[in-house]
This record gives structure tokens, C-alpha cells and sequence, in this order.
């Protein structure tokens, strides 16, 4: 059997990218602000900044290890900022796309469908929830349904 040595820069890498993910995921989801859930600060920062302390080891290109020494003192900053509740959440800093998280096959075939849905949503929100956001539970209808029966008209 023939063994494929253990690539630790490679594994940083995919790993990171995962908890970048994760990250953006519970930002989006509402999980992070909404329901409070602390895992952001307590589990995916803490993750980022190991894997880039990593990263500053194993990365032979001069231009990454700066990346990953930039990426770790930013993962270590926020999460500072986070814990004392000085932490201040940018104003959606490149635009929120008014999609629901599950797209139809046929919504994801279309972009033109795709971006009369976003226009609708983003409308909706105010209409139906008084202001934008991705909690629907205080809406008094839900957005997204109320745009896919607009738009499939």
C-alpha cells in the first residue's frame, strides 16, 4: 500500500477554509446575532487564528506567511472585540444578496429569476418585517414565499 505523505500546508489550508466558512455561514444564518450562539468567538476565531499561527510555519511563499500573520493577529483582534463587547458589526460591507439559503433547481438555473427574487425579498423585508433581516419568525408573512408566488405568477 503506498503511502501519500502528510501535506501539512495543504491541510492547513483546507482547513481553514472551513472555518472561514463556518463563520460566514453563522454570520448569515442569524444563529451568530439572533440566537446569540457564541461559537463564532469560542470555536471557528479560535480555529482560524491556530490554523494561521500554522500557516506562518509551513507556507514557503514570503507574499502567504504574511497572509496567515495578518489573519492571525485580525482573527485574535475581533475576537477580543467580541469577548468585550466592543465589537461592532459592519453594516453588510458587500451588499446581502436577498436569496433564500435553499434555491430551487430551477432558481439556480436561472439567474434572471435569481435577481428578480433578490430585488422582491429585499422589498418584502421592509413591507412585511418593518426592516431587512433574515429572522422571519417576527415577520408578518414571510418574505421569500410571498416573492416566489409573485414571481411564478
Amino acid at each position: 500500500m503506498l503511502k501519500i505523505p502528510f501535506d501539512g500546508l495543504a491541510y492547513t489550508r483546507e482547513a481553514l477554509c472551513k472555518e472561514l466558512y463556518l463563520i460566514e455561514l453563522h454570520a448569515k444564518d442569524g444563529s451568530a446575532f439572533n440566537a446569540h450562539c457564541a461559537c463564532i468567538q469560542e470555536k471557528h476565531l479560535l480555529g482560524v487564528q491556530g490554523l494561521a499561527e500554522e500557516g506562518i510555519t509551513l507556507a514557503t511563499d514570503e507574499k502567504e506567511r504574511k497572509f496567515y500573520e495578518a489573519l492571525s493577529l485580525e482573527a485574535r483582534e475581533i475576537r477580543k472585540q467580541i469577548l468585550d463587547e466592543s465589537f461592532v458589526v459592519p453594516k453588510e460591507p458587500f451588499g446581502r444578496m436577498f436569496l433564500p439559503s435553499g434555491l430551487t433547481e430551477e432558481e439556480k438555473e436561472n439567474k434572471k429569476t435569481q435577481k428578480k427574487l433578490s430585488s422582491c425579498i429585499e422589498k418584502a423585508e421592509i413591507s412585511c418585517c418593518g426592516e431587512h433581516t433574515t429572522d422571519y419568525s417576527k415577520c408578518e408573512c414571510n418574505p421569500v414565499a410571498v416573492c416566489r408566488a409573485s414571481i411564478e405568477k
